[in-house]
């Protein structure tokens, strides 16, 4: 697995808002999300994909939960 670091999130994300955004994506994994309060780690089935994600995610902005109306860019990082 090759585990990536998502960072600067609002406190309002969820998993499931960061597994609806890797869905949206089509990227592939977020299987096993590890969220705790501002970032997360999640798990890509290979550094390809986890390359993928990088590319697509980083620095852009996730709205999710009560403070959809907040704008909260984030991180993508190999952890």
């Amino acid at each position: 697995m090759n585990k990536l670091y998502v960072g600067n999130l609002s406190p309002l994300v969820t998993v499931e808002d960061l597994k609806e955004l890797f869905g949206e994506k089509k990227l592939p994994g977020a299987e096993q999300v590890l969220l705790k309060s501002g970032y997360a780690f999640v798990d890509f089935p290979d550094q390809n994909w986890a390359i993928k994600a990088i590319e697509t995610l980083s620095g852009k902005c996730l709205s999710a939960g009560a403070d959809a109306g907040m704008h909260h860019y984030f991180s993508v990082y190999f952890s």
